[in-house]
Formats: C-alpha cells, structure tokens, sequence
C-alpha cells in the first residue's frame, strides 16, 4: 500500500521535509533510504506500524511520515506536548 494510503487509513500526518515535520512540532524518529519504490512503501509500513504501536501505549500523541524521494522516515510528537 502506498504511504499516502496507509496514512490516510491511521490518520497520519505527511510531511514532504524534516524541516517542515520540526517546523510543525514533530521530532524525527527512524530514517531509511531504500534503493527503490516498492521498499520505500515497505520502509514506510515498517516506520509506521512502529510508532502507530507507541501512539497506542500513549508514549506518543501524534505520529507523522516524512516522504522524501530517496528516504522515509517517521515522526512524532511527545505524550505530553499536549
């Protein structure tokens, strides 16, 4: 399933830079740079599923991707920011 996708089914942010995740309050969590589109999607669902579990146990309020073209990575905001 494509990021967008599985972002839109958990609503999960999307962030296109680091810098505009931070500039919105996020912290930057994992990072993979995957060598094509359909492990990107893969990287993405690993990131994702990862922390949608730690947004679950309440160590995390919010949770966000960031896709850029050649790296996914996740991002969060703390528990307690709110």
């Amino acid at each position: 399933m494509h990021p967008k996708d599985l972002a839109a089914k958990y609503e999960v942010k999307v962030f296109d830079s680091p810098s505009a995740a931070e500039a919105a309050g996020f912290r930057l969590d994992q990072r993979m740079s995957p060598r094509n589109v359909w492990n990107r999607d893969s990287a993405a669902s690993a990131i994702l599923f990862d922390l949608l579990g730690k947004r679950k146990r309440g160590e995390v309020s919010e949770v966000a991707l960031v896709l850029e073209i050649s790296s996914v990575a996740g991002a969060f905001k703390e528990g307690n920011d709110e």
